[in-house]
């Protein structure tokens, strides 16, 4: 398979502008500009896994089915974004904002979201198995609770819906 836009950084619009003509693959690109306009985006099925998408703004942007294993999206801002069915299995979200994203059935296997804030946030149906919990903020998330089918779950210092903090480290296997 080629792999399209390996390695290559690429600006917010650039990206806008080739999804807009039909190309949805995008695997290893980096975006790193704080000035890229992505805000409402619709992004659906994208394909940016093992992406560098650093402290870019996507704020409010669908990205619905999108493939976004092992992407980096360290202290990213994505409030409210839609990231409901994607694959982030691997993905590093350490210190991004979530606050209202909407998460339900989506992958975060292996995921890192530590220091992540994902304050209401919408977790329905969420696959956390495996991923890293410290010092995530959940205030207010939905549908997140400790069940009997979470696997391999670290929390440590970390903030539950309803304020409770988890101190730990505790891990749930």
């Amino acid at each position: 398979m080629e792999m399209v836009g390996s390695g290559e950084e690429i600006t917010g619009e650039e990206l806008l502008r080739r999804y807009a003509a039909g190309e949805r693959n995008f695997p290893l690109i980096r975006i790193e500009d704080m000035e890229c306009v992505l805000e409402g985006a619709d992004l659906r099925g994208i394909n940016l896994m093992g992406s560098h998408l650093h402290h870019a703004p996507w704020w409010s942007i669908d990205l619905s089915g999108a493939c976004l294993l092992a992407t980096d999206f360290a202290g990213t801002w994505m409030n409210g974004t839609d990231l409901s069915d994607a694959d982030l299995t691997g993905a590093c979200l350490r210190g991004t904002n979530l606050t209202n994203a909407n998460l339900s059935n989506c992958i975060l296997k292996g995921a890192n979201l530590r220091e992540a804030i994902l304050w209401n946030a919408n977790l329905r149906g969420a696959v956390l198995d495996g991923a890293i919990l410290a010092n995530a903020k959940f205030t207010g998330a939905k549908y997140f609770t400790i069940n009997q089918y979470m696997t391999g779950i670290l929390f440590w210092n970390t903030t539950m819906p309803d304020g409770t903090v988890i101190e730990g480290p505790t891990y749930i296997n």
